[in-house]
């Protein structure tokens, strides 16, 4: 993994100049949002891939606090992955994140611009930024590794947490709130950045 991580570096050295990725959709990608159920549900949560993204990265190896990110989400592409609920529950539950949370038809689209990246370890990066959600913008911080990387290709792993509050949302809840959902969701991804 090292190996690989400084064999881009050094190819980025040698051009001496920072590189333009661009990110899409690939069969080895996944770009998930988990949902963490609360009260006789607890333990339990939901899931949800969204299929359609794009995305551009600046990437200055050598000096990582000048890189920059542009990621956009088709708020309308999010699938529901739960294999916990009948079927007929999972249309229910897509449903109401698209039309209810999301607002998919009035915001379609979920941004998320960085203003700061810093390297603290190796591989390991943060990247500080705003996110856009039906139409609100908060700050978020993602952590992100470099798990594989040639120089046309740069594969990144990463986990932000989000806060449903934050984008002026209430966690769902039913039965008189003995099902529930908790405040903090958790974004995960596997993307592939090519140049």
């Amino acid at each position: 993994m090292r190996t690989a991580l400084a064999a881009l570096l050094l190819t980025f050295l040698l051009e001496g100049a920072a590189a333009t990725y661009r990110i899409e959709p690939t069969p080895e990608s996944s770009f998930t949002l988990e949902v963490y159920k609360t009260g006789l549900w607890s333990g339990r949560k939901h899931v949800f891939r969204f299929e359609r993204y794009r995305g551009e990265l600046q990437f200055d190896p050598e000096h990582p606090q000048n890189s920059r990110a542009r990621f956009v989400v088709d708020s309308a592409s999010a699938v529901c992955k739960d294999d916990w609920v009948k079927p007929s529950d999972q249309k229910k539950v897509l449903a109401y994140t698209l039309d209810e949370m999301l607002a998919a038809s009035k915001y379609p689209e979920i941004i998320f611009e960085s203003t700061a990246i810093a390297a603290p370890s190796g591989e390991h990066f943060q990247a500080q930024g705003n996110l856009t959600v039906r139409g609100v913008t908060k700050p978020v911080t993602i952590d992100l590794a470099v798990k594989a990387a040639r120089p046309d290709r740069i594969q990144l792993e990463g986990t932000a947490e989000i806060r449903l509050k934050d984008y002026g949302l209430k966690p769902p809840s039913a039965a008189l709130g003995a099902i529930g959902t908790k405040n903090e969701m958790l974004l995960r991804f596997v993307l592939f950045a090519v140049r």
